[in-house]
């Protein structure tokens, strides 16, 4: 982009088609509702049919941009391989892509089980890495592409070796995309979140709330907007020059020796 720009236009999403995987609830759903509302035409995925994605598919349809809905199990390279042919056999050529869908089971490392790893590593690692193919295929210059990776990546919590372990895997995977596909004019970059609000997480896990809120520079927990707005920037021309990134969206979480 040259020349002068307002700050409208620098988010301005219209006529730009995007891909939100693992969209039917909590991230992703704020994710494709703030690209929606920035002028995208969003693709809405998820595993099966659920109220959540109804309600949103009919939602985000009112707005100008429109909006579209695929379901693909993408725990398999097969269910990768139909989604993305599925999404340029009905809606074109994608300029986004939010690689958000994945699998956050908890285990200690001494009771990991092999089915366990090898389905969080098939829907952290393997899905977008295969999306991420399929898509670069297909875009042009200008297009970018979001990763949806988290601070454990960095920082691994207890029982979390191997939701860990992908997303450290994601988050070097972007490194590597988008050394690849820059000189296509494709951006690749992550959002990296910390504890993000959702229902019942005060009941479920109070101690580790409490201790998040106490040592978090800003003192609170995170919500799906604050990461929604962080993919915003970087699927936007706001970040034109930024490519192989990963943005902290954790309050500062990551500044302490520990929480």
């Amino acid at each position: 982009m040259t020349g002068p720009v307002t700050v409208n236009e620098l988010f301005d999403l219209k006529g730009r088609r995007a891909l939100i995987t693992g969209s039917g609830q909590g991230i992703g759903l704020s994710i494709a509702r703030r690209l929606a509302q920035a002028g995208a035409y969003v693709i809405l995925h998820g595993r099966k049919y659920t109220t959540a994605l109804r309600d949103l598919s009919k939602e985000l349809s009112t707005l100008p941009g429109g909006s579209g809905l695929i379901l693909a199990d993408l725990s398999t390279s097969q269910g990768c391989a139909a989604l993305m042919q599925e999404v340029q056999e009905t809606y074109g050529n994608l300029e986004l892509l939010v690689n958000n869908a994945a699998d956050q089971g908890i285990a200690a490392l001494c009771d990991l089980d092999p089915d366990s790893v090898t389905a969080m590593f098939s829907t952290n690692m393997a899905a977008p890495m295969l999306l991420t193919r399929d898509f670069a295929r297909q875009a042009k210059s200008g297009a970018a592409i979001v990763n949806i990776c988290s601070i454990e990546a960095i920082r691994p919590g207890l029982g979390h070796s191997h939701y860990a372990s992908s997303k450290a895997g994601l988050l070097q995977f972007t490194r590597a995309a988008a050394r690849e596909l820059g000189p296509k004019g494709i951006r690749v970059n992550a959002v990296c979140p910390g504890l993000i609000d959702r229902p019942g997480l005060d009941k479920d896990w109070p101690e580790g709330l409490n201790s998040w809120i106490k040592n978090a520079p800003l003192q609170r927990i995170g919500t799906a907007n604050d990461v929604a707005d962080a993919v915003l920037f970087l699927a936007s021309n706001a970040s034109r020059f930024i490519t192989g990134s990963s943005l902290n969206v954790d309050g500062g979480m990551n500044c302490i020796s520990g929480w």
